[in-house]
This record gives C-alpha cells, structure tokens and sequence, in this order.
C-alpha cells in the first residue's frame, strides 16, 4: 500500500483530512470522488446543491471544499462562497467550473484558494489540494 501523502498533516490532527465536494451533476461528483479516493486517510463528503454544502460544513468541519459555480435551484457556488467565508474566514475553497478562466479571477478575489477549468486535470487538482494545506 502507497503511504499517504498527507501523513503527516493528518497526524499531527489525528483525523482523515475530510475533503467537500459540491457538484449539481451526478458525474462531476463521482469523478471528484474516484479521484480523490485513490488518496489514502481521505474522507469524501459529497453535496448535490450549497445548501446542502453549507449544512454540510457546519456539521462536519471539512478541511478543503471544493465546488461548482453554476449549479441548478438558484442557489449558486458565489452564494457558498460568502456562506463560508462568512461562517470561517480561513475556510479552504477550491472552484471548479466550466466558466471561462478570465471569469474565475472573480471567485479568486471572493476567497477562494485555487480555481480550476472544467475538465479537470488529475494533476491541477493535487497541485491546488498541496498548496492549501
């Protein structure tokens, strides 16, 4: 078995790092899920829309979120963006959206960490979760 990578950022907390996904679309979910879960000592926490998200973090206190911009119901990723920021001033929000790159600096200036292009590449991903913890 491959030795976490995250070890010793999850011994000196004594706990899985717990990693938030928050995605409209079923595939988008589940291919954040796959990903991340190769990843020992990882707990993946899934949401379907930022309310759910925003309940969510409040209960479980997830280490990183990442999430959609544009999802369905109205509620969008800026609204959760505000949310958690709001609720935690150091919450750790990575975005993943199909918007155009010149479109995610405005998510960059709202709070978040990293902002990824859909589709998403393995390696970006890592690269964004390393540099936030």
């Amino acid at each position: 078995m491959i030795e976490s990578r995250y070890k010793k950022y999850i011994r000196g907390r004594g706990t899985e790092m717990k990693i938030l996904i928050v995605d409209d679309e079923i595939f988008a979910l589940k291919t954040l899920e796959r990903l991340l879960s190769e990843e020992d000592d990882m707990e993946i926490l899934q949401a379907g829309d930022c309310y759910d998200a925003y309940m969510m973090y409040e209960e479980m206190h997830p280490d990183i979120v990442i999430t959609d911009i544009l999802m369905k119901g109205g509620i969008g990723g800026e609204w959760l963006i505000e949310k958690l920021l709001s609720y935690d001033s150091q919450a750790k929000i990575i975005v993943c959206s199909g918007r155009p790159k010149a479109d995610l600096l405005k998510y960059k200036l709202m709070g978040a960490k990293h902002c990824i292009q859909k589709p998403i590449k393995y390696q970006e991903l890592w690269d964004c979760i390393d540099d936030i913890i």
